[in-house]
Protein backbone atom coordinates (compact mmCIF):
# COMPACT_ATOMS: atom_id res chain seq x y z
CA UNK A 1 0.00 0.00 0.00
CA UNK A 2 1.28 3.46 -0.89
CA UNK A 3 0.24 6.79 0.54
CA UNK A 4 0.63 9.92 -1.60
CA UNK A 5 3.06 12.55 -0.35
CA UNK A 6 1.23 15.87 -0.26
CA UNK A 7 2.95 19.15 -1.09
CA UNK A 8 1.15 21.09 1.64
CA UNK A 9 1.10 20.02 5.29
CA UNK A 10 -2.21 18.59 6.42
CA UNK A 11 -4.17 20.10 9.30
CA UNK A 12 -7.22 18.71 11.10
CA UNK A 13 -10.16 21.04 10.71
CA UNK A 14 -12.19 22.46 13.57
CA UNK A 15 -15.74 21.50 14.46
CA UNK A 16 -17.36 24.80 13.60
CA UNK A 17 -19.68 24.69 16.59
CA UNK A 18 -21.16 21.27 15.78
CA UNK A 19 -20.57 18.63 18.46
CA UNK A 20 -19.70 15.67 16.25
CA UNK A 21 -16.58 14.39 14.55
CA UNK A 22 -15.70 16.57 11.55
CA UNK A 23 -14.82 13.66 9.27
CA UNK A 24 -17.07 10.79 8.27
CA UNK A 25 -15.95 7.78 10.27
CA UNK A 26 -16.54 4.10 9.54
CA UNK A 27 -14.39 1.04 10.14
CA UNK A 28 -12.84 -0.28 6.92
CA UNK A 29 -14.23 -3.52 5.53
CA UNK A 30 -12.98 -6.51 7.50
CA UNK A 31 -11.94 -4.56 10.61
CA UNK A 32 -13.43 -5.59 13.95
CA UNK A 33 -12.22 -3.20 16.63
CA UNK A 34 -13.98 -5.01 19.48
CA UNK A 35 -13.51 -8.49 18.14
CA UNK A 36 -12.71 -9.96 21.55
CA UNK A 37 -15.73 -8.38 23.27
CA UNK A 38 -14.58 -6.37 26.26
CA UNK A 39 -17.29 -6.14 28.94
CA UNK A 40 -19.21 -4.42 30.36
CA UNK A 41 -20.23 -1.99 27.66
CA UNK A 42 -21.23 1.56 28.54
CA UNK A 43 -22.17 4.43 26.25
CA UNK A 44 -20.68 3.11 23.02
CA UNK A 45 -18.97 5.09 20.28
CA UNK A 46 -18.05 2.89 17.29
CA UNK A 47 -15.80 4.87 14.95
CA UNK A 48 -13.56 4.13 12.01
CA UNK A 49 -10.34 3.72 13.98
CA UNK A 50 -11.60 2.59 17.40
CA UNK A 51 -14.53 1.68 19.63
CA UNK A 52 -15.00 3.52 22.93
CA UNK A 53 -17.02 2.60 26.00
CA UNK A 54 -17.74 5.83 27.89
CA UNK A 55 -19.49 6.42 31.19
CA UNK A 56 -23.26 6.66 30.84
CA UNK A 57 -25.46 9.45 32.20
CA UNK A 58 -26.62 6.98 34.86
CA UNK A 59 -23.00 6.22 35.81
CA UNK A 60 -22.30 9.93 36.06
CA UNK A 61 -25.27 10.64 38.28
CA UNK A 62 -24.29 7.71 40.50
CA UNK A 63 -20.89 9.36 41.12
CA UNK A 64 -18.87 6.98 38.96
CA UNK A 65 -15.09 7.44 39.26
CA UNK A 66 -14.93 7.61 35.44
CA UNK A 67 -15.76 11.32 35.38
CA UNK A 68 -15.50 12.61 31.83
CA UNK A 69 -13.33 9.73 30.57
CA UNK A 70 -13.82 6.41 28.75
CA UNK A 71 -13.87 3.11 30.61
CA UNK A 72 -12.06 1.39 27.77
CA UNK A 73 -11.12 1.79 24.12
CA UNK A 74 -10.42 -1.05 21.70
CA UNK A 75 -9.10 -1.12 18.16
CA UNK A 76 -7.58 -3.28 15.46
CA UNK A 77 -4.35 -2.17 13.79
CA UNK A 78 -2.93 -3.86 10.70
CA UNK A 79 0.56 -4.15 9.35
CA UNK A 80 1.57 -1.57 6.78
CA UNK A 81 4.54 -2.31 4.56
CA UNK A 82 5.59 -1.46 1.03
CA UNK A 83 6.30 -3.80 -1.86
CA UNK A 84 9.88 -4.00 -0.65
CA UNK A 85 8.71 -5.19 2.77
CA UNK A 86 9.80 -2.02 4.53
CA UNK A 87 7.43 -0.44 7.04
CA UNK A 88 5.41 2.54 5.86
CA UNK A 89 4.89 5.54 8.11
CA UNK A 90 1.74 7.23 6.77
CA UNK A 91 1.38 10.98 6.74
CA UNK A 92 -0.70 12.53 9.50
CA UNK A 93 -2.22 15.95 10.02
CA UNK A 94 -1.51 18.69 12.55
CA UNK A 95 -3.89 18.23 15.46
CA UNK A 96 -6.89 20.54 15.91
CA UNK A 97 -6.48 23.57 18.17
CA UNK A 98 -9.42 22.35 20.24
CA UNK A 99 -10.25 18.69 20.62
CA UNK A 100 -13.58 17.46 19.32
CA UNK A 101 -16.65 17.52 21.56
CA UNK A 102 -19.65 15.21 21.18
CA UNK A 103 -23.28 16.03 21.83
CA UNK A 104 -23.81 12.53 23.25
CA UNK A 105 -21.63 13.44 26.26
CA UNK A 106 -23.56 16.64 26.93
CA UNK A 107 -24.99 15.27 30.18
CA UNK A 108 -21.56 15.99 31.70
CA UNK A 109 -22.11 19.75 31.55
CA UNK A 110 -25.90 20.14 31.17
CA UNK A 111 -26.79 18.33 34.41
CA UNK A 112 -24.81 20.78 36.54
CA UNK A 113 -24.96 23.91 34.40
CA UNK A 114 -21.25 23.87 33.57
CA UNK A 115 -19.38 25.33 30.62
CA UNK A 116 -20.14 23.15 27.59
CA UNK A 117 -17.43 20.73 26.51
CA UNK A 118 -14.45 18.99 28.05
CA UNK A 119 -11.55 20.73 26.31
CA UNK A 120 -11.79 23.70 28.70
CA UNK A 121 -11.26 21.35 31.67
CA UNK A 122 -7.68 20.72 30.55
CA UNK A 123 -6.74 24.40 30.32
CA UNK A 124 -4.14 25.23 32.90
CA UNK A 125 -3.48 21.53 33.51
CA UNK A 126 -2.38 20.15 30.12
CA UNK A 127 1.35 20.73 30.63
CA UNK A 128 1.26 18.21 33.49
CA UNK A 129 -1.81 16.18 32.53
CA UNK A 130 -1.92 15.67 28.78
CA UNK A 131 -5.05 14.89 26.86
CA UNK A 132 -3.78 11.35 26.46
CA UNK A 133 -4.94 9.20 23.56
CA UNK A 134 -6.05 5.64 24.22
CA UNK A 135 -6.33 4.87 20.50
CA UNK A 136 -3.14 6.47 19.21
CA UNK A 137 -3.35 9.03 16.44
CA UNK A 138 -0.42 7.55 14.50
CA UNK A 139 -2.12 4.13 14.67
CA UNK A 140 -5.32 5.59 13.20
CA UNK A 141 -3.30 7.34 10.47
CA UNK A 142 -2.68 3.85 9.09
CA UNK A 143 -6.33 3.85 8.04
CA UNK A 144 -6.40 7.49 6.90
CA UNK A 145 -5.19 10.89 8.09
CA UNK A 146 -8.86 11.85 8.59
CA UNK A 147 -9.30 8.99 11.05
CA UNK A 148 -6.13 10.19 12.75
CA UNK A 149 -7.81 13.57 13.21
CA UNK A 150 -10.92 11.86 14.58
CA UNK A 151 -8.92 10.38 17.47
CA UNK A 152 -8.79 13.87 19.03
CA UNK A 153 -12.04 13.43 20.90
CA UNK A 154 -12.67 13.02 24.60
CA UNK A 155 -14.28 9.60 24.32
CA UNK A 156 -10.72 8.58 23.40
CA UNK A 157 -8.79 10.59 25.97
CA UNK A 158 -8.03 10.95 29.65
CA UNK A 159 -5.58 12.91 31.82
CA UNK A 160 -2.23 11.23 31.38
CA UNK A 161 0.98 12.31 33.09
CA UNK A 162 3.02 14.17 30.46
CA UNK A 163 6.31 12.29 30.76
CA UNK A 164 4.52 8.96 30.62
CA UNK A 165 2.29 9.94 27.69
CA UNK A 166 5.25 11.29 25.72
CA UNK A 167 7.64 8.61 26.98
CA UNK A 168 7.10 5.03 28.11
CA UNK A 169 3.50 4.89 26.87
CA UNK A 170 4.61 6.19 23.47
CA UNK A 171 7.42 3.63 23.39
CA UNK A 172 4.78 0.91 23.81
CA UNK A 173 2.73 2.46 20.99
CA UNK A 174 5.84 2.27 18.78
CA UNK A 175 6.25 -1.37 19.74
CA UNK A 176 2.61 -2.09 18.83
CA UNK A 177 3.20 -0.74 15.31
CA UNK A 178 6.22 -3.00 14.87
CA UNK A 179 4.22 -5.97 16.20
CA UNK A 180 1.43 -5.26 13.71
CA UNK A 181 3.96 -5.17 10.90
CA UNK A 182 5.36 -8.53 12.02
CA UNK A 183 2.18 -10.42 12.90
CA UNK A 184 -0.20 -8.75 10.45
CA UNK A 185 -2.70 -7.51 13.03
CA UNK A 186 -2.64 -6.31 16.61
CA UNK A 187 -5.66 -5.50 18.74
CA UNK A 188 -5.26 -2.95 21.52
CA UNK A 189 -7.51 -2.59 24.55
CA UNK A 190 -6.67 0.36 26.81
CA UNK A 191 -8.25 2.26 29.66
CA UNK A 192 -8.01 3.76 33.13
CA UNK A 193 -7.59 2.05 36.47
CA UNK A 194 -8.72 3.33 39.87
CA UNK A 195 -7.35 1.88 43.09
CA UNK A 196 -10.04 0.86 45.59
CA UNK A 197 -10.60 3.22 48.53
CA UNK A 198 -8.22 5.83 47.09
CA UNK A 199 -9.31 9.39 46.48
CA UNK A 200 -9.76 10.36 42.84
CA UNK A 201 -8.41 13.79 41.88
CA UNK A 202 -9.85 15.75 38.99
CA UNK A 203 -8.81 18.53 36.66
CA UNK A 204 -11.02 21.48 35.78
CA UNK A 205 -12.34 24.55 37.63
CA UNK A 206 -14.82 23.82 40.40
CA UNK A 207 -18.32 24.84 39.45
CA UNK A 208 -17.20 26.16 36.06
CA UNK A 209 -15.92 23.31 33.87
CA UNK A 210 -16.57 19.58 33.74
CA UNK A 211 -14.53 17.73 36.40
CA UNK A 212 -12.36 15.13 34.64
CA UNK A 213 -10.99 12.23 36.67
CA UNK A 214 -7.24 11.57 36.82
CA UNK A 215 -6.81 7.77 36.78
CA UNK A 216 -4.45 6.19 39.27
CA UNK A 217 -3.02 4.09 36.45
CA UNK A 218 -3.55 3.19 32.80
CA UNK A 219 -3.59 -0.27 31.29
CA UNK A 220 -2.91 -1.47 27.77
CA UNK A 221 -3.45 -4.97 26.39
CA UNK A 222 -2.03 -6.14 23.05
CA UNK A 223 -3.57 -9.18 21.36
CA UNK A 224 -2.34 -11.14 18.35
CA UNK A 225 -3.27 -14.34 16.56
CA UNK A 226 -0.68 -16.80 15.34
CA UNK A 227 -0.74 -20.47 14.55
CA UNK A 228 -4.44 -20.57 15.30
CA UNK A 229 -4.02 -19.28 18.86
CA UNK A 230 -4.82 -15.97 20.52
CA UNK A 231 -2.00 -14.49 22.60
CA UNK A 232 -2.03 -11.40 24.80
CA UNK A 233 0.41 -9.17 26.61
CA UNK A 234 -0.83 -6.84 29.37
CA UNK A 235 0.81 -3.69 30.72
CA UNK A 236 0.11 -1.33 33.61
CA UNK A 237 1.43 2.24 34.00
CA UNK A 238 1.00 3.92 37.39
CA UNK A 239 0.65 7.70 37.69
CA UNK A 240 -0.84 8.37 41.13
CA UNK A 241 2.36 8.98 43.12
CA UNK A 242 5.23 11.38 42.47
CA UNK A 243 7.76 8.57 42.83
CA UNK A 244 5.99 6.59 40.10
CA UNK A 245 5.69 9.62 37.82
CA UNK A 246 9.33 10.51 38.29
CA UNK A 247 10.47 7.23 36.70
CA UNK A 248 9.07 8.06 33.25
CA UNK A 249 11.32 9.45 30.51
CA UNK A 250 10.17 11.37 27.46
CA UNK A 251 10.60 9.72 24.10
CA UNK A 252 12.48 12.70 22.71
CA UNK A 253 16.12 12.09 23.54
CA UNK A 254 15.60 8.60 24.99
CA UNK A 255 16.45 5.73 22.62
CA UNK A 256 13.73 3.13 22.14
CA UNK A 257 16.14 0.44 23.39
CA UNK A 258 16.30 2.15 26.79
CA UNK A 259 12.66 1.38 27.54
CA UNK A 260 12.12 -1.85 29.46
CA UNK A 261 8.48 -2.52 28.55
CA UNK A 262 8.57 -5.81 30.47
CA UNK A 263 8.81 -3.74 33.66
CA UNK A 264 5.15 -2.81 33.15
CA UNK A 265 3.93 -6.35 32.51
CA UNK A 266 0.89 -7.66 34.35
CA UNK A 267 -1.80 -10.25 33.65
CA UNK A 268 -5.30 -10.07 32.23
CA UNK A 269 -6.74 -11.58 35.40
CA UNK A 270 -4.94 -9.01 37.58
CA UNK A 271 -6.40 -6.19 35.49
CA UNK A 272 -9.86 -7.74 35.62
CA UNK A 273 -9.69 -7.96 39.41
CA UNK A 274 -9.03 -4.25 39.87
CA UNK A 275 -10.99 -2.73 36.94
CA UNK A 276 -14.12 -4.88 37.04
CA UNK A 277 -13.77 -5.37 33.28
CA UNK A 278 -13.67 -8.70 31.48
CA UNK A 279 -11.37 -9.23 28.53
CA UNK A 280 -11.44 -11.66 25.61
CA UNK A 281 -14.99 -12.76 26.48
CA UNK A 282 -15.56 -13.72 22.84
CA UNK A 283 -13.16 -16.65 23.25
CA UNK A 284 -13.94 -20.12 24.62
CA UNK A 285 -13.00 -20.44 28.30
CA UNK A 286 -9.98 -22.63 27.60
CA UNK A 287 -8.60 -20.10 25.11
CA UNK A 288 -9.20 -17.21 27.54
CA UNK A 289 -7.34 -19.06 30.27
CA UNK A 290 -4.44 -19.84 27.95
CA UNK A 291 -4.20 -16.19 26.87
CA UNK A 292 -4.29 -15.06 30.49
CA UNK A 293 -1.58 -17.54 31.48
CA UNK A 294 0.86 -15.95 29.04
CA UNK A 295 -0.25 -12.34 29.35
CA UNK A 296 2.37 -11.28 31.92
CA UNK A 297 5.30 -12.58 29.89
CA UNK A 298 7.82 -10.32 28.20
CA UNK A 299 6.70 -8.61 24.97
CA UNK A 300 7.00 -10.73 21.84
CA UNK A 301 10.37 -10.36 20.10
CA UNK A 302 10.09 -8.05 17.09
CA UNK A 303 13.01 -7.69 14.72
CA UNK A 304 14.34 -4.28 13.72
CA UNK A 305 13.08 -4.51 10.13
CA UNK A 306 9.48 -4.19 11.35
CA UNK A 307 9.93 -0.91 13.23
CA UNK A 308 8.48 2.23 11.67
CA UNK A 309 8.69 4.55 14.69
CA UNK A 310 11.24 4.63 17.49
CA UNK A 311 11.87 6.90 20.44
CA UNK A 312 14.99 9.02 20.46
CA UNK A 313 14.09 11.65 17.88
CA UNK A 314 12.46 15.07 18.08
CA UNK A 315 9.51 15.75 20.35
CA UNK A 316 6.12 15.58 18.61
CA UNK A 317 3.91 18.23 20.15
CA UNK A 318 0.97 17.13 18.02
CA UNK A 319 0.56 14.02 20.14
CA UNK A 320 -0.24 15.81 23.41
Amino acid sequence: MAFPVLAQPLACKGQGGVRELPYESAAPAGYDHDRFATLPRGLMFPYGAFVSSFETAEDHRADSPYKGIPKWVSYEMRGLTGDDGRPIRPQGAKRPVKWYELEATGFLWRDEGLKPGIDASYRGFAALWNRGHLAARNHANRISWQEGCNTHTFVNALPQFADMNQGDWLALENYAIAAANKFGRVWTIAGPLFEPEREVDTIGRDGVTVPVAIPHALFKILVIERKGRVEARAFLFHQADEEQRGAYRKCAGTPQSRYDLAAYSTSLSALEAVTGLRFLTGLPDADRQAADAGSAREPWPVEGKYWADRCGGEDDDDDV
